[in-house]
């Protein structure tokens, strides 16, 4: 259906337009698009900044030469926690109940695999239904629950905090 590959410098503008588009869609996401300082520069510069990262990467999920899905490792390269990164996964409504997300975290895993990350850490609220079916059909656990975590028009969301032991 699509292909997965890392992002590159030259993506920061479809990367940026992909943000804009997904963080409107749900209320899933860490933060709207209006809370979002979004900069094809700056996207550039993160993108520059990450391709000889081990723990950080970017990897798209492209249907026709457009950006389905994204999902991102964020880790530090640092010897005491680079065996862990913390993953965040975003995929356009339109492409929803299609399997996207559950190839990107697939190659997100082999990925760690291939690199010697053991651990890989997520957060995701309490009421998402969907996601958390997903996590958990991959082999994530809940390690916590964070009261609180967000706040939505006045209303307080729980996460839970998840892994996977690779």
């Amino acid at each position: 259906m699509g292909n997965i590959r890392e992002a590159h410098i030259e993506d920061a503008e479809i990367v940026v337009e992909y943000i804009k588009k997904v963080s409107d869609e749900t209320n899933f996401l860490m933060s709207g698009a209006d809370e979002r300082e979004l900069d094809i520069k700056k996207e550039e510069e993160f993108l520059q900044s990450i391709q000889k990262s081990i723990t950080t990467k970017m990897f798209l999920y492209e249907i026709n030469k457009k950006i389905a899905g994204i999902c991102n490792l964020k880790g530090v390269d640092k010897i005491r926690v680079r065996h862990r990164v913390n993953l965040g996964i975003s995929v356009l409504k339109e492409y929803w109940g299609m399997g996207i997300a559950k190839e990107l975290i697939s190659n997100a895993v082999n990925y760690c695999k291939n690199n010697s990350i053991k651990k890989i850490e997520l957060t995701v609220r309490t009421d998402n239904e969907r996601a958390l079916k997903l996590y958990k059909n991959m082999g994530f656990v809940i390690e916590g629950e964070l009261k609180d975590f967000f706040c939505i028009d006045g209303i307080y969301y729980d996460c839970y905090m998840m892994a996977l032991f690779i």
